[in-house]
């Protein structure tokens, strides 16, 4: 049999004291709590469906079998061809699971009682907490990193890339070529993984090339790409990551423990 959460897995994971936790779920407003830390609780909360009494039960609500999919407002035409390869996949995978998908209008960040779970793909973290702190349903960051470690997040595998690459070219003999992230952690992550990276906005940027070697994986860089020399496309398999983004909706939506909420594909 499972373990039962307890108020007092809550008060750990949160970092505050029992009857912290004790005064938010129970909406206590004679006790002085900070916004933020009331926020954080009842993401918790939701996460572990901890449901101690009829306040934490209205917390869930039966599944509706939506997903929402919010992306950010994008000018480069290479991105957003990208969000479309994305958007396309996204709504087979969707249809696989028997989930349907919802696109959200970037503008509006209102409270959503009409899904199971919120995708937030290549943003920034303003733009993510704005959705979480709207909402109490999972929400998931694919494509960009959050350091708060009860999200989901659900990223390319750099690592196993830069591992690819190394073995065609030579280890760090190239650079690596990718469109600009809208996260600057995830943005720094790449930076720390390859030696040299050269980030792409648009055309403009792909207009002068150097004798040296280049790397990327993105659908949209190589179709500009193919055919130059001195160049590898190493693709990713986008249905495969899109799997794993419906395996931890469903860990997430079903509270079903996880070791490892941050995932490479």
């Amino acid at each position: 049999m499972d373990k039962k959460i307890t108020i007092k897995d809550i008060a750990k994971q949160a970092g505050v004291s029992v009857a912290t936790i004790s005064y938010v779920i129970n909406n206590r407003t004679d006790q002085r709590i900070s916004e933020e830390t009331r926020k954080k609780v009842l993401q918790i909360v939701n996460l572990l469906d901890y449901k101690p009494n009829s306040s934490a039960k209205s917390l869930s609500t039966s599944k509706s079998y939506n997903i929402a999919l919010y992306m950010m407002p994008e000018t480069s035409l290479l991105k957003r061809s990208e969000q479309l390869l994305l958007i396309e996949v996204l709504s087979e995978v969707s249809t696989h699971y028997g989930y349907q998908m919802i696109i959200q209008d970037n503008k509006e960040f209102s409270k959503l009682n009409h899904v199971d779970a919120i995708l937030c793909f290549d943003a920034t973290l303003d733009f993510f907490l704005r959705i979480g702190d709207k909402n109490l349903v999972p929400v998931i960051a694919v494509d960009c990193l959050i350091d708060i470690p009860w999200f989901f997040q659900i990223c390319t595998d750099y690592m196993l890339l830069k591992k690819d690459a190394d073995k065609h070219f030579g280890v760090d003999n190239y650079i690596y070529l990718c469109l600009t992230p809208n996260n600057e952690l995830l943005k720094s992550f790449i930076c720390q993984t390859f030696r040299e990276v050269k980030f792409v906005k648009d055309l403009n940027d792909l207009s002068e090339f150097s004798d040296l070697n280049y790397v990327y994986n993105q659908d949209a860089l190589n179709t500009l790409m193919a055919g130059k020399e001195n160049t590898c496309y190493i693709p990713y398999d986008l249905h495969s990551k899109m799997d794993r983004v419906y395996r931890c909706i469903d860990l997430a939506v079903n509270r079903i423990p996880d070791m490892e909420h941050t995932q490479f594909v």
